[in-house]
């Protein structure tokens, strides 16, 4: 699940005053109508600065132009992070999209800290060179129109975060409104919990949580840590959950080495070397999941169970549809960051595991993927076919992220392969009687 910030204003339910949150972040928004403006400039303005808590904590003002539909104009300033201690103040500018009737705007605020804004503004162009204000607070009055919380049936609202007007702390005036995030999750950014291993030449970035059975959590292509925040809490409560950033990914470094999937495999068997820990449970998500079925088949000592989600073998059409090909060769065409074009080029040209090799893998292994998922149907089928112990799970109606799409069914499904006893029933007994 790639840089879910980017969508985090997406989902800012659209009702005045609004305080939504996910996890690791607090949004506070305020909404205006804007058919009759299509096509017209705005800008919105605002005073902020941070006292931050995490090195990766940060704060921004946003804004998004709602269709119906979906939305056009989107800036949450998530490239240009806040997290200056002094007050500054900051601009979005813009044009207002056709069709656009309603903006959404207001501050972002992401783990640990506090976080001040003040002296909020926003303008719209009416006739050239004249603009009209059509929102403006300073909190002076204690009227605050950014805090009231809202609820969203799938994750409700973050109350890890507290909104309130204070005195003596603002840009201007007298008040200034502070956000307080305290003990939110920082999976993947934990300074106090993570830690370095040194493998193969790099620096392998881990940490750990819990107690119990080892559970090694490895992420998709150009994830990390933190794609799995939103299930560590559950999982910290049966398992010692080991999770790690793969190699050139999340803080991990990495070398002048061609990119390989068996060298990323390496990678972790060494750690867990390091660690003394002998054998494992996987949870393996996408390039993470291809890892798992690696380290079963090569350091078979390592692995009892693996959990491989949206795993291939081949990088070609047998294996993943046409579509999501031709998607990556155009992005490696155009990708001018090296890191981003290296992972590109991973999946372009890797795995090429043979199916007979699978037959090598003694670990109970569960093949999972959604039904419109970017691997091939027929490909997990035979993932699973060619596996001497396995289970495989299709689930409906959801696609390569369905870990996080159908999350309490995936959680139920995770926890059943790696706790109940391992079971291979055949219909063919009961079918001759």
């Amino acid at each position: 699940m790639k840089n879910l910030l980017k969508t985090v204003c997406y989902y800012i339910f659209l009702i005045p005053a609004t305080l939504f949150a996910q996890e690791n972040w607090v949004g506070c928004s305020q909404k205006i109508p804007i058919k009759t403006y299509e096509g017209h400039r705005f800008r919105l303005q605002a005073a902020v600065r941070a006292e931050i808590e995490d090195d990766s904590a940060w704060t921004g003002i946003f804004l998004r132009a709602d269709k119906q539909g979906g939305f056009g104009f989107f800036d949450n300033m998530q490239d240009r992070p806040i997290r200056n201690r002094s007050w500054k103040t900051y601009m979005i500018e813009g044009t207002i999209d056709t069709n656009a009737y309603q903006l959404v705007f207001g501050i972002v605020c992401v783990y640990n800290g506090k976080f001040f804004l003040d002296d909020v503004k926003l303008e719209i162009e009416t006739t050239k060179g004249s603009w009209q204000t059509m929102f403006s607070t300073d909190f002076e009055n204690n009227s605050n129109n950014f805090v009231q919380s809202v609820q969203r049936v799938d994750r409700g609202f973050n109350t890890l975060y507290k909104a309130e007007i204070v005195s003596g702390q603002a840009a201007t005036g007298d008040k200034c409104l502070v956000i307080k995030g305290e003990k939110v999750p920082n999976y993947g950014v934990n300074n106090k919990v993570g830690k370095y291993a040194d493998v193969n030449g790099i620096k392998l970035y881990y940490e750990i949580y819990g107690e119990g059975q080892p559970l090694v959590v490895m992420h998709g292509n150009g994830g990390s840590i933190e794609d799995a925040s939103t299930h560590y809490p559950e999982l910290i409560k049966k398992y010692k959950v080991i999770a790690i950033d793969s190699r050139g990914q999340g803080r991990s470094n990495d070398t002048d080495k061609p990119l390989t999937y068996d060298l990323m495999a390496s990678d972790v068997k060494l750690l867990l070397d390091q660690l003394g820990i002998d054998s494992v449970y996987i949870w393996g998500q996408s390039d993470g999941a291809i890892l798992g079925l690696l380290l079963a088949m090569d350091y078979p000592k390592k692995v009892k169970k693996v959990l491989a989600f949206g795993a291939n073998i081949q990088p070609d059409s047998n294996a993943l549809f046409s579509w999501a090909i031709n998607s990556d060769a155009k992005k490696i065409k155009t990708e001018t960051n090296e890191k981003k074009r290296k992972l590109l080029v991973l999946m372009r040209d890797y795995p090429n595991i043979p199916f007979s090799k699978l037959g090598q893998i003694k670990a109970q292994v569960l093949i999972m993927a959604g039904d419109r998922d970017v691997i091939c149907p027929e490909h997990t089928l035979k993932l699973f076919q060619h596996i001497p112990n396995a289970h495989m799970c299709i689930i409906p109606g959801a696609t390569h992220g369905a870990s996080w799409e159908k999350q309490a069914l995936f959680m139920q499904l995770l926890n059943d392969f790696f706790e109940k006893p391992f079971e291979m029933p055949t219909t063919e007994d009961w079918y001759k009687e």
